[in-house]
């Protein structure tokens, strides 16, 4: 079955920075192409910033309508499609029997790692590492397609989700559930019990800010708290500022320093994190590369 059919309804939110009202033309145009697949939306009442805030509502607030959408059985996906640094303010709200009861897929990227990883660590329901804005960005004839093909087509095996190309850098195959996202936004639940367990998992790892020292310390703190030496395998998506900052050393030379003992398969695509272009991958299935 797929994700999504014709005729579903799905909720935006912003469980981490309210979105700005400024802009909501922007997400109008969203909601006109998505009605091009079949699919409408609504928005919950913590979406655009409350006046002279960052904030579209309390944490409590924000949770309590997260919990609202994962109760409505109308809805079946919910898309954050906010960012910055607040998402982890509502963990503290969850209610983990609501969503075990009513399983369905949030959606977001960045700031919303904590989310996708925190979710699945609670109740094993997998998530989706996915920017639904582009569909209206730069690429959006591609994201259009590739919509389709994540969201409206049957998947016969959880491998018809590997729609993006890879290389190795260390070893030639990997498997496991996968974990991960923005690198530093996946470190704020570290010594939480939202962290996922790290053993036997396919780690994913991105970042959009952030030079050579800055993506060092995250480094430095993931194989400090042994999830380097317990991941199956490591992929790497794109590391924004990096990157177009060809700075050195890269974030290749600085991973295969801190895993060498570990000797742990390593991938880099350049089709995951925050370009216009990128692809999608779940959070909490199981993926072979």
């Amino acid at each position: 079955m797929s994700l999504l059919q014709k005729g579903d309804k799905v909720a935006f939110i912003a469980c981490s920075d309210g979105r700005d009202e400024s802009k909501a033309s922007a997400y109008s145009f969203l909601e006109k192409q998505l009605e091009q697949f079949g699919i409408y939306s609504v928005y919950a009442k913590t979406f655009y910033a409350n006046e002279n805030t960052p904030f579209s509502g309390a944490p409590k607030q924000r949770a309590a309508e997260l919990m609202k959408l994962y109760a409505d059985k109308e809805i079946k996906a919910i898309f954050d499609l906010s960012g910055g640094n607040s998402a982890n303010e509502v963990l503290s709200f969850i209610d983990s029997t609501v969503i075990k009861k009513n399983p369905k897929p949030f959606i977001g990227i960045s700031d919303l790692s904590v989310l996708n990883n925190a979710l699945f660590a609670l109740t094993g329901v997998a998530n989706l590492h996915y920017q639904a804005m582009n569909l209206i960005g730069p690429d959006a004839d591609f994201q259009k397609a590739l919509f389709a093909k994540v969201f409206l087509e049957n998947w016969a095996s959880p491998n018809d989700s590997v729609t993006f190309s890879y290389k190795w850098l260390r070893g030639s195959d990997m498997s496991g559930c996968v974990i991960g996202g923005n690198a530093r936004c996946l470190l704020k639940l570290a010594g939480t019990r939202y962290m996922p367990d790290p053993e036997g998992k396919l780690l994913f790892l991105e970042s959009l800010g952030g030079g050579p020292a800055a993506i060092a310390s995250y480094f430095a703190q993931l194989d400090q708290l042994g999830i380097f030496e317990k991941c199956t395998g490591i992929l790497l998506g794109t590391f924004t500022y990096m990157e177009k900052n060809t700075c050195s050393p890269s974030v290749e030379e600085l991973l295969l320093q801190y895993t060498e003992k570990y000797r742990t398969p390593i991938a880099k695509t350049e089709k995951l994190g925050h370009g216009a272009d990128s692809h999608c991958i779940p959070i909490g299935m199981h993926l072979e590369l």
